[in-house]
């Protein structure tokens, strides 16, 4: 089942973007985030509705209905392969940004699918020393936001078999050391801010704009099993 939120004020921008999140359950953070795409005009298609049970963190950590999820999206016959698919989970992010400058961002990052970064190496610690650029704050792949070519993604899914118990973080850290010509990561925090190991005082959020340190990231993820900081936004 796909719910669908539809707006068209996107004519004057040439890419065109698709927002999708995975959600099985109702949930207030997922309001907030389908609150500011209906005051701005955007679009959201929310997945998932069918399952109707709790994954992820508040089940057995069986994160792979995101990743079918969105292999079924991809490869709807009516998305252009340049099209572009933006996605955030649901349930723990803070939307405070616009697809208009969404697109800006991703452009000037110039790479095909841009993943946020962290600060921890989950779900596999030992992979550490595989990371490139460790001696940054935000070294490491988070799979809760990111965003690529239609072209992109169905190169790093083609051939992606349904498992429940897939890890989607796993599965896409391993297609950023396999294809590190698609994937790059937002060091930078200029699309997406992941919160777990940095102190969530440090963000300036005014209820619209967030800011950390000289950076104002569009989407903020208070990632990991821990959502008590989540508090901070509402």
């Amino acid at each position: 089942m796909i719910l669908l939120i539809s707006y068209n004020n996107m004519s004057s921008i040439k890419n065109n973007i698709h927002y999708i999140t995975i959600a099985t359950k109702p949930h207030p953070i997922l309001e907030l985030i389908k609150d500011r795409v209906e005051k701005q005009g955007e679009n959201i298609t929310i997945l998932g509705l069918e399952e109707n049970r709790n994954i992820g963190w508040n089940d057995r950590a069986n994160f792979g209905v995101k990743l079918r999820e969105v292999y079924n999206y991809i490869w709807n016959v009516d998305l252009d392969p340049d099209d572009i698919i933006l996605f955030s989970d649901a349930y723990d992010v803070i939307y405070c940004g616009n697809h208009q400058e969404i697109i800006k961002r991703y452009l000037i990052l110039d790479s095909p699918i841009v993943f946020g970064a962290e600060t921890l190496c989950n779900p596999d610690p030992n992979r550490e020393a595989e990371y490139k650029n460790r001696h940054l704050q935000f070294p490491f792949l988070n799979s809760g936001l990111y965003i690529g070519r239609v072209w992109a993604l169905r190169e790093c899914m083609i051939g992606y078999s349904f498992n429940d118990a897939d890890d989607d973080q796993r599965y896409w850290t391993n297609y950023l050391f396999k294809r590190p010509d698609l994937i790059k990561l937002d060091y930078h925090n200029s699309l997406f801010l992941n919160t777990a190991g940095i102190d969530i005082k440090e963000i300036h959020w005014d209820r619209s704009i967030a800011k950390y340190k000289d950076k104002t990231p569009l989407f903020v993820h208070v990632n990991g099993p821990d959502k008590s900081e989540l508090k901070y936004f509402l």
